[in-house]
Protein backbone atom coordinates (compact mmCIF):
# COMPACT_ATOMS: atom_id res chain seq x y z
CA UNK A 1 0.00 0.00 0.00
CA UNK A 2 1.55 3.76 -1.16
CA UNK A 3 1.15 6.04 1.45
CA UNK A 4 3.07 9.62 2.82
CA UNK A 5 3.92 10.49 6.18
CA UNK A 6 3.77 14.19 7.14
CA UNK A 7 5.50 15.99 9.75
CA UNK A 8 4.34 19.46 10.88
CA UNK A 9 6.47 20.95 13.50
CA UNK A 10 5.25 24.01 15.18
CA UNK A 11 6.70 26.51 17.75
CA UNK A 12 4.85 24.80 20.35
CA UNK A 13 4.13 21.51 19.21
CA UNK A 14 5.38 18.73 16.37
CA UNK A 15 2.90 15.97 15.10
CA UNK A 16 3.30 13.37 12.44
CA UNK A 17 0.40 12.00 10.28
CA UNK A 18 -0.40 9.09 8.12
CA UNK A 19 -1.77 9.69 4.61
CA UNK A 20 -3.09 7.87 1.74
CA UNK A 21 -4.69 8.82 -1.49
CA UNK A 22 -8.21 6.75 -2.10
CA UNK A 23 -10.79 7.74 -4.61
CA UNK A 24 -9.62 11.29 -5.52
CA UNK A 25 -9.33 12.16 -2.15
CA UNK A 26 -5.99 12.45 0.35
CA UNK A 27 -7.26 10.78 3.48
CA UNK A 28 -5.22 11.35 6.84
CA UNK A 29 -5.39 10.48 10.17
CA UNK A 30 -2.52 12.92 13.04
CA UNK A 31 -0.42 9.64 14.35
CA UNK A 32 1.48 10.87 17.30
CA UNK A 33 1.47 14.92 19.03
CA UNK A 34 3.78 16.02 21.68
CA UNK A 35 4.38 19.24 23.12
CA UNK A 36 7.72 20.90 22.82
CA UNK A 37 9.57 24.28 23.61
CA UNK A 38 13.01 25.65 23.35
CA UNK A 39 15.87 25.55 26.50
CA UNK A 40 17.87 27.47 28.27
CA UNK A 41 21.24 26.43 27.81
CA UNK A 42 24.22 27.71 27.53
CA UNK A 43 23.24 31.55 28.08
CA UNK A 44 21.06 30.91 25.13
CA UNK A 45 17.18 29.68 24.08
CA UNK A 46 18.19 26.55 21.92
CA UNK A 47 15.30 24.32 20.23
CA UNK A 48 15.75 20.31 21.79
CA UNK A 49 16.47 18.82 18.89
CA UNK A 50 17.00 15.47 20.13
CA UNK A 51 12.93 15.70 21.24
CA UNK A 52 12.11 16.70 17.44
CA UNK A 53 14.08 14.24 15.96
CA UNK A 54 12.84 11.76 17.65
CA UNK A 55 9.47 12.37 16.80
CA UNK A 56 10.55 12.79 12.85
CA UNK A 57 12.48 9.33 13.57
CA UNK A 58 9.35 7.86 14.88
CA UNK A 59 7.31 9.31 11.71
CA UNK A 60 9.70 7.43 9.22
CA UNK A 61 9.56 4.40 11.50
CA UNK A 62 6.08 4.35 11.08
CA UNK A 63 5.84 4.97 7.68
CA UNK A 64 8.02 1.61 6.97
CA UNK A 65 5.56 -0.46 9.56
CA UNK A 66 2.52 0.76 7.99
CA UNK A 67 3.01 0.97 3.78
CA UNK A 68 4.93 -0.85 1.15
CA UNK A 69 6.06 2.48 -0.29
CA UNK A 70 5.87 5.44 1.52
CA UNK A 71 7.30 9.10 1.66
CA UNK A 72 8.14 11.75 4.18
CA UNK A 73 8.09 15.51 4.50
CA UNK A 74 9.01 17.74 6.86
CA UNK A 75 7.72 21.13 7.35
CA UNK A 76 7.90 23.58 10.28
CA UNK A 77 8.09 27.07 11.40
CA UNK A 78 10.92 29.82 9.23
CA UNK A 79 14.11 31.35 10.17
CA UNK A 80 15.62 28.76 12.68
CA UNK A 81 18.66 26.58 11.68
CA UNK A 82 21.66 24.41 12.68
CA UNK A 83 25.15 24.30 11.64
CA UNK A 84 27.24 21.53 10.15
CA UNK A 85 31.65 21.41 10.62
CA UNK A 86 33.33 20.02 7.82
CA UNK A 87 32.50 16.05 8.44
CA UNK A 88 29.16 17.56 8.48
CA UNK A 89 27.99 16.77 12.06
CA UNK A 90 26.36 19.22 14.00
CA UNK A 91 27.96 22.43 15.72
CA UNK A 92 25.74 22.86 19.06
CA UNK A 93 21.79 22.61 18.81
CA UNK A 94 19.62 25.02 17.18
CA UNK A 95 19.14 29.18 18.31
CA UNK A 96 15.34 29.86 19.19
CA UNK A 97 14.17 33.08 17.09
CA UNK A 98 13.01 34.31 20.55
CA UNK A 99 16.97 34.47 21.69
CA UNK A 100 17.27 37.88 22.86
CA UNK A 101 20.61 37.86 21.32
CA UNK A 102 18.24 38.02 17.77
CA UNK A 103 17.03 41.38 18.90
CA UNK A 104 20.38 43.10 20.04
CA UNK A 105 21.67 41.77 16.26
CA UNK A 106 18.68 43.64 14.49
CA UNK A 107 19.30 46.69 16.09
CA UNK A 108 22.72 46.82 15.28
CA UNK A 109 21.92 46.46 11.72
CA UNK A 110 19.28 48.81 11.52
CA UNK A 111 21.01 51.10 8.75
CA UNK A 112 20.83 48.05 6.29
CA UNK A 113 16.83 47.49 6.75
CA UNK A 114 15.96 49.43 4.21
CA UNK A 115 18.71 47.62 1.41
CA UNK A 116 18.06 45.01 3.12
CA UNK A 117 14.38 45.14 2.05
CA UNK A 118 15.09 46.24 -1.73
CA UNK A 119 16.66 43.29 -1.93
CA UNK A 120 14.65 40.39 -0.38
CA UNK A 121 11.29 41.61 -0.41
CA UNK A 122 10.86 40.30 3.42
CA UNK A 123 9.60 41.77 6.22
CA UNK A 124 11.74 42.93 9.03
CA UNK A 125 11.82 40.90 12.03
CA UNK A 126 14.27 40.51 14.68
CA UNK A 127 14.27 36.90 14.22
CA UNK A 128 15.24 36.53 10.77
CA UNK A 129 17.74 34.56 9.83
CA UNK A 130 19.75 37.63 8.85
CA UNK A 131 19.83 38.44 12.24
CA UNK A 132 20.54 35.33 13.55
CA UNK A 133 23.95 34.74 11.45
CA UNK A 134 24.98 38.37 12.69
CA UNK A 135 24.17 37.29 16.51
CA UNK A 136 26.58 34.04 15.98
CA UNK A 137 29.03 35.85 14.62
CA UNK A 138 29.26 38.12 17.02
CA UNK A 139 29.68 35.53 20.05
CA UNK A 140 31.93 33.13 17.85
CA UNK A 141 33.53 35.44 14.91
CA UNK A 142 35.31 31.82 13.91
CA UNK A 143 32.00 30.02 13.73
CA UNK A 144 31.29 31.30 9.65
CA UNK A 145 34.78 29.54 8.81
CA UNK A 146 33.73 26.67 11.06
CA UNK A 147 30.77 25.87 10.03
CA UNK A 148 30.66 24.17 6.74
CA UNK A 149 27.23 25.33 6.03
CA UNK A 150 24.17 26.03 7.77
CA UNK A 151 20.52 24.73 6.99
CA UNK A 152 17.03 25.11 7.94
CA UNK A 153 15.15 23.09 10.20
CA UNK A 154 13.14 20.66 8.14
CA UNK A 155 16.54 20.74 5.84
CA UNK A 156 18.66 19.93 8.76
CA UNK A 157 16.58 16.91 9.89
CA UNK A 158 16.59 15.76 6.28
CA UNK A 159 20.83 16.06 6.42
CA UNK A 160 20.69 14.26 9.91
CA UNK A 161 18.56 11.09 7.64
CA UNK A 162 20.47 10.97 4.06
CA UNK A 163 23.61 13.63 4.87
CA UNK A 164 22.15 15.29 1.53
CA UNK A 165 21.85 18.63 1.74
CA UNK A 166 18.99 20.87 0.84
CA UNK A 167 17.80 24.49 0.68
CA UNK A 168 14.42 24.56 -0.17
CA UNK A 169 12.82 27.89 -1.59
CA UNK A 170 10.39 28.66 0.69
CA UNK A 171 12.05 28.30 3.87
CA UNK A 172 15.20 30.17 1.86
CA UNK A 173 12.60 33.08 1.42
CA UNK A 174 11.95 33.73 4.98
CA UNK A 175 15.88 34.12 5.83
CA UNK A 176 16.00 37.33 4.31
CA UNK A 177 18.85 36.60 2.70
CA UNK A 178 17.12 35.44 -0.77
CA UNK A 179 17.17 37.89 -3.71
CA UNK A 180 13.45 38.95 -5.36
CA UNK A 181 15.33 36.42 -8.31
CA UNK A 182 14.66 33.51 -6.14
CA UNK A 183 18.86 33.14 -5.77
CA UNK A 184 20.60 34.09 -2.41
CA UNK A 185 22.11 37.41 -2.65
CA UNK A 186 25.68 38.29 -1.62
CA UNK A 187 24.82 41.86 -0.35
CA UNK A 188 22.34 40.51 2.27
CA UNK A 189 25.29 37.73 3.20
CA UNK A 190 27.52 40.41 2.84
CA UNK A 191 25.61 42.50 5.38
CA UNK A 192 25.25 39.82 7.61
CA UNK A 193 29.36 38.81 7.59
CA UNK A 194 28.64 35.40 6.40
CA UNK A 195 29.34 33.29 2.95
CA UNK A 196 26.92 32.59 0.38
CA UNK A 197 26.12 29.24 0.73
CA UNK A 198 27.42 26.61 -2.63
CA UNK A 199 23.99 25.61 -3.11
CA UNK A 200 21.25 27.73 -4.75
CA UNK A 201 17.74 27.24 -3.11
CA UNK A 202 15.71 24.49 -5.02
CA UNK A 203 11.89 24.26 -5.90
CA UNK A 204 10.23 21.62 -3.78
CA UNK A 205 8.74 18.79 -5.09
CA UNK A 206 11.38 16.25 -5.59
CA UNK A 207 12.96 13.64 -3.87
CA UNK A 208 15.93 12.66 -2.03
CA UNK A 209 17.21 9.65 -0.39
CA UNK A 210 15.89 6.85 2.20
CA UNK A 211 14.71 7.85 5.57
CA UNK A 212 13.76 3.98 6.79
CA UNK A 213 13.17 0.95 4.72
CA UNK A 214 11.18 1.89 1.40
CA UNK A 215 10.48 5.25 3.22
CA UNK A 216 12.22 8.42 0.72
CA UNK A 217 12.36 11.77 2.49
CA UNK A 218 9.82 14.01 -0.14
CA UNK A 219 11.00 17.85 -0.41
CA UNK A 220 7.53 19.41 -0.20
CA UNK A 221 6.77 23.38 1.10
CA UNK A 222 8.95 23.19 3.83
CA UNK A 223 7.92 26.50 5.41
CA UNK A 224 4.79 25.43 7.67
CA UNK A 225 2.48 28.68 5.88
CA UNK A 226 3.63 27.96 2.45
CA UNK A 227 2.55 23.96 2.77
CA UNK A 228 -0.79 25.80 4.28
CA UNK A 229 -1.84 27.70 1.39
CA UNK A 230 -0.80 24.75 -0.87
CA UNK A 231 -3.10 23.17 1.06
CA UNK A 232 -6.10 25.62 0.07
CA UNK A 233 -5.66 24.65 -3.33
CA UNK A 234 -6.80 27.03 -6.07
CA UNK A 235 -6.96 31.07 -4.77
CA UNK A 236 -8.78 33.25 -6.26
CA UNK A 237 -6.87 36.90 -7.15
CA UNK A 238 -9.86 38.15 -4.96
CA UNK A 239 -9.41 36.09 -2.00
CA UNK A 240 -6.81 37.10 1.07
CA UNK A 241 -5.50 33.70 2.92
CA UNK A 242 -5.04 33.21 6.59
CA UNK A 243 -3.59 30.45 8.12
CA UNK A 244 -4.19 30.91 12.04
CA UNK A 245 -1.37 29.30 14.79
CA UNK A 246 1.15 30.85 17.22
CA UNK A 247 1.29 33.59 13.88
CA UNK A 248 -1.37 34.51 11.83
CA UNK A 249 -0.31 34.64 8.43
CA UNK A 250 -2.47 37.16 6.54
CA UNK A 251 -1.91 37.49 2.62
CA UNK A 252 -2.45 36.71 -0.96
CA UNK A 253 -1.07 35.43 -4.02
CA UNK A 254 1.15 37.17 -6.46
CA UNK A 255 3.04 36.18 -9.27
CA UNK A 256 5.67 39.07 -8.41
CA UNK A 257 7.16 40.40 -5.59
CA UNK A 258 6.00 43.84 -4.12
CA UNK A 259 9.24 45.45 -2.84
CA UNK A 260 8.62 49.16 -2.53
CA UNK A 261 9.12 51.51 0.02
CA UNK A 262 5.35 51.65 0.61
CA UNK A 263 5.27 47.46 0.99
CA UNK A 264 8.34 48.03 3.53
CA UNK A 265 6.63 50.70 5.32
CA UNK A 266 3.47 48.48 6.05
CA UNK A 267 6.11 45.76 7.27
CA UNK A 268 4.59 43.23 4.67
CA UNK A 269 6.76 40.33 3.07
CA UNK A 270 6.96 38.54 0.05
CA UNK A 271 7.39 34.92 0.87
CA UNK A 272 7.15 32.19 -1.94
CA UNK A 273 4.89 29.36 -2.59
CA UNK A 274 5.54 26.11 -3.17
CA UNK A 275 5.55 26.84 -7.11
CA UNK A 276 7.58 29.96 -6.61
CA UNK A 277 5.45 32.08 -7.26
CA UNK A 278 4.52 34.92 -3.89
CA UNK A 279 3.16 34.72 -0.80
CA UNK A 280 2.72 38.81 -0.42
CA UNK A 281 1.62 38.74 3.99
CA UNK A 282 1.98 40.23 7.16
CA UNK A 283 2.85 38.68 9.81
CA UNK A 284 0.69 39.11 12.46
CA UNK A 285 0.67 37.71 16.50
CA UNK A 286 -1.77 35.12 16.68
CA UNK A 287 -2.87 32.58 19.14
CA UNK A 288 0.31 32.67 21.26
CA UNK A 289 -1.12 35.58 23.25
CA UNK A 290 -4.45 33.82 23.07
CA UNK A 291 -2.79 30.61 24.39
CA UNK A 292 -0.64 32.49 26.87
CA UNK A 293 -3.74 34.22 28.56
CA UNK A 294 -5.56 30.88 28.57
CA UNK A 295 -2.88 29.02 30.23
CA UNK A 296 -2.23 31.54 33.09
CA UNK A 297 -6.26 32.17 33.76
CA UNK A 298 -5.99 28.20 34.20
CA UNK A 299 -8.80 27.91 31.92
CA UNK A 300 -9.65 23.91 31.86
CA UNK A 301 -12.10 24.18 28.64
CA UNK A 302 -10.04 24.16 24.95
CA UNK A 303 -9.29 27.67 23.58
CA UNK A 304 -12.14 27.41 21.48
CA UNK A 305 -14.40 26.76 23.89
CA UNK A 306 -13.37 29.69 26.34
CA UNK A 307 -13.02 31.39 23.64
CA UNK A 308 -17.21 31.25 22.96
CA UNK A 309 -17.76 32.20 26.16
CA UNK A 310 -16.65 35.93 25.22
CA UNK A 311 -18.38 37.93 27.00
CA UNK A 312 -17.80 42.24 26.54
CA UNK A 313 -16.59 44.05 29.63
CA UNK A 314 -14.27 46.41 28.33
CA UNK A 315 -13.82 48.39 24.81
CA UNK A 316 -10.29 47.92 25.10
CA UNK A 317 -7.75 46.62 22.64
CA UNK A 318 -4.68 44.85 23.39
CA UNK A 319 -2.09 45.73 20.77
CA UNK A 320 -0.89 42.55 19.40
CA UNK A 321 2.25 44.37 17.86
CA UNK A 322 4.04 45.70 20.87
CA UNK A 323 7.68 43.96 21.93
CA UNK A 324 6.42 43.96 24.82
CA UNK A 325 3.87 40.62 24.28
CA UNK A 326 6.59 39.24 22.28
CA UNK A 327 8.12 36.98 25.25
CA UNK A 328 6.92 38.03 28.74
CA UNK A 329 6.93 36.16 31.98
CA UNK A 330 3.65 37.26 32.30
CA UNK A 331 1.31 37.95 29.63
CA UNK A 332 -2.11 38.84 32.12
CA UNK A 333 0.90 41.78 33.31
CA UNK A 334 1.61 42.46 29.83
CA UNK A 335 -1.65 42.96 28.75
CA UNK A 336 -3.30 44.66 31.98
CA UNK A 337 -0.54 47.35 31.47
CA UNK A 338 -1.98 48.66 27.92
CA UNK A 339 -5.22 49.27 29.20
CA UNK A 340 -6.62 52.32 29.34
CA UNK A 341 -9.46 51.34 32.06
CA UNK A 342 -10.10 48.24 34.36
CA UNK A 343 -9.14 44.75 33.19
CA UNK A 344 -11.43 42.08 32.37
CA UNK A 345 -13.04 40.92 35.90
CA UNK A 346 -13.36 37.37 34.40
CA UNK A 347 -12.40 35.01 31.94
CA UNK A 348 -14.85 35.37 29.87
CA UNK A 349 -14.00 39.15 29.56
CA UNK A 350 -10.51 37.94 29.27
CA UNK A 351 -12.02 35.58 26.43
CA UNK A 352 -13.77 38.50 24.38
CA UNK A 353 -10.58 41.22 24.69
CA UNK A 354 -8.21 38.59 23.16
CA UNK A 355 -10.79 37.42 20.73
CA UNK A 356 -11.38 41.18 19.76
CA UNK A 357 -7.72 42.19 19.62
CA UNK A 358 -6.95 39.01 17.90
CA UNK A 359 -9.62 39.58 14.72
CA UNK A 360 -8.84 43.45 14.76
CA UNK A 361 -5.36 42.96 14.12
CA UNK A 362 -5.94 40.28 11.21
CA UNK A 363 -8.95 42.64 9.92
CA UNK A 364 -7.06 45.78 9.66
CA UNK A 365 -4.90 44.28 7.07
CA UNK A 366 -6.99 44.30 4.51
CA UNK A 367 -7.10 48.29 3.88
CA UNK A 368 -3.03 47.77 3.27
CA UNK A 369 -3.13 45.05 1.03
CA UNK A 370 -5.73 46.69 -1.28
CA UNK A 371 -3.47 49.75 -1.61
CA UNK A 372 -0.48 47.71 -2.18
CA UNK A 373 -2.01 45.24 -4.38
CA UNK A 374 -4.70 47.18 -6.17
CA UNK A 375 -7.08 44.36 -5.72
CA UNK A 376 -10.12 44.56 -4.25
CA UNK A 377 -10.57 41.33 -1.62
CA UNK A 378 -14.33 39.89 -1.32
CA UNK A 379 -13.09 36.61 1.10
CA UNK A 380 -10.78 35.36 3.42
CA UNK A 381 -9.87 31.63 3.39
CA UNK A 382 -8.98 30.41 7.25
CA UNK A 383 -6.71 27.66 7.73
CA UNK A 384 -5.13 26.40 10.53
CA UNK A 385 -6.25 25.82 14.38
CA UNK A 386 -8.16 28.97 14.48
CA UNK A 387 -10.21 27.97 11.70
CA UNK A 388 -12.31 25.35 14.51
CA UNK A 389 -13.40 28.36 16.12
CA UNK A 390 -16.86 29.69 15.54
CA UNK A 391 -16.31 32.51 17.45
CA UNK A 392 -13.09 33.68 16.03
CA UNK A 393 -14.44 33.29 12.34
CA UNK A 394 -17.86 34.81 13.17
CA UNK A 395 -15.64 37.87 14.86
CA UNK A 396 -13.35 38.00 11.97
CA UNK A 397 -16.56 38.33 9.29
CA UNK A 398 -18.05 41.26 11.20
CA UNK A 399 -14.41 42.94 11.87
CA UNK A 400 -13.43 42.46 8.16
CA UNK A 401 -16.88 42.78 6.51
CA UNK A 402 -16.00 40.21 4.20
CA UNK A 403 -17.24 36.63 4.23
CA UNK A 404 -15.15 34.29 5.81
CA UNK A 405 -14.36 30.58 4.56
CA UNK A 406 -13.38 28.29 6.92
CA UNK A 407 -10.96 25.69 6.48
CA UNK A 408 -9.51 23.01 6.09
CA UNK A 409 -8.34 22.99 10.06
CA UNK A 410 -5.47 20.60 9.02
CA UNK A 411 -4.19 23.08 5.82
CA UNK A 412 -0.56 22.63 6.23
CA UNK A 413 -0.99 18.64 6.51
CA UNK A 414 -3.00 18.59 3.78
CA UNK A 415 -0.45 20.60 1.47
CA UNK A 416 2.66 18.52 3.04
CA UNK A 417 1.04 15.30 1.67
CA UNK A 418 -0.75 16.45 -1.68
CA UNK A 419 2.93 17.50 -2.51
CA UNK A 420 4.50 14.24 -1.30
CA UNK A 421 2.21 12.34 -3.54
CA UNK A 422 3.19 14.67 -6.65
CA UNK A 423 6.57 14.26 -5.75
CA UNK A 424 5.92 10.62 -5.70
CA UNK A 425 4.43 10.79 -9.29
CA UNK A 426 0.59 9.87 -7.98
CA UNK A 427 -0.71 13.45 -8.93
CA UNK A 428 0.43 14.63 -12.36
CA UNK A 429 0.43 18.64 -12.39
CA UNK A 430 -1.04 21.47 -10.00
CA UNK A 431 -4.43 21.38 -11.60
CA UNK A 432 -4.88 18.10 -10.63
CA UNK A 433 -3.70 18.72 -7.08
CA UNK A 434 -6.16 21.41 -6.78
CA UNK A 435 -8.58 19.19 -7.68
CA UNK A 436 -7.91 16.75 -5.21
CA UNK A 437 -7.14 18.75 -2.31
CA UNK A 438 -10.69 20.47 -2.99
CA UNK A 439 -12.53 17.46 -2.41
CA UNK A 440 -10.57 16.48 0.86
CA UNK A 441 -11.07 19.74 2.34
CA UNK A 442 -14.69 20.93 4.08
CA UNK A 443 -14.98 24.30 4.32
CA UNK A 444 -17.80 26.34 6.43
CA UNK A 445 -18.79 30.25 5.34
CA UNK A 446 -19.23 32.96 7.60
CA UNK A 447 -21.16 36.00 6.55
CA UNK A 448 -20.81 39.76 8.76
CA UNK A 449 -23.56 40.07 10.60
CA UNK A 450 -25.33 43.60 11.39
Amino acid sequence: MRGAVAVDLGATSGRFAAGRLVDGRIEFEVVEQIPHSPLERNGRLEWDLDRIFGLTKRAAEYASAHFDRATLGIDSWGVDHGFLDQSGDLIGSPVCYRDESHARAYEKLKGHRPILYSLTGIQHQPFNTVNQLAARREEDPSLPERAARWLILPDLLGWLFTREANYELTQASTTQLLGLDNQWSAEAFKIAGWPVPDMAPSLPGGLGGYVADKVRLAHVGSHDTASAVCGFGALAPDQIFLNVGTWSLVGCVLNDPIATPEAEAANFTNERMTDGRVRFLRNVPGFYVVNRLHEELGIKESVPQWLGTAANETDDLIDLFAEDLFNPESMLAACSAQLKGTPPRSPAGWADLALQSLTHAIASQRESMERLTGRTFRSIRVGGGGSQSQAFCQSLADKSGLEVQAGPAEATVLGNLALQFRASGDINGQAEMDAIIARSATVKSYSAQA
